[in-house]
């Protein structure tokens, strides 16, 4: 009976945290018992909700993730508070690393792009909407234009 009530008691915890306030009692053969409806002899348990975005909790809503980026630009209320953080200086090596890293990203890419028949891109519902010929010439010079950027 004992491994049953914890699954279920995490189950409903689980649930309820999402749910509103949770209530802990003991009933009268000692058995704790957890609520969402307050009684005479209950206590309020503190649920943490992890927070959106958090690790534990990947799925970041869309505004959320605008607002991160505005701050990080200097347009949200990091900047207007006067919390702007001061950004970091490389050095030379970094640069040449960062540098290594973006060419041998663009050489790869244009490799990809050059032997592939069909390019796709993500539409707005997560499915692929592939690319007219056109498009595809476009995204080979971009390809190509990047790699002499990086690598030139």
């Amino acid at each position: 009976m004992k491994t049953i009530r914890w699954p279920l008691l995490l189950a409903f915890l689980a649930t309820a945290a999402y749910g509103g306030q949770v209530y802990k009692s003991t009933d009268a053969n000692g058995n704790v018992v957890f609520s969402d409806r307050p009684s005479d002899k209950s206590e309020p348990v503190n649920v943490a909700v992890p927070a959106v975005g958090k690790p534990g909790n990947p799925i970041t809503p869309r505004d959320t993730r605008a607002a991160a980026g505005n701050a990080q630009a200097g347009n949200g209320p990091a900047n207007a508070a006067g919390d702007q953080k001061k950004e970091k200086v490389q050095t030379p090596a970094e640069k040449d690393a960062e540098r290594a890293k973006n060419c041998a990203s663009a050489r790869e890419r244009k490799t990809r792009y050059d032997e592939s028949h069909r390019l796709y891109k993500a539409g707005p519902n997560g499915d692929r909407v592939y690319l007219n010929d056109a498009e595809i010439d476009e995204a080979r010079a971009r390809a190509a234009a990047d790699v002499a950027t990086w690598c030139g």
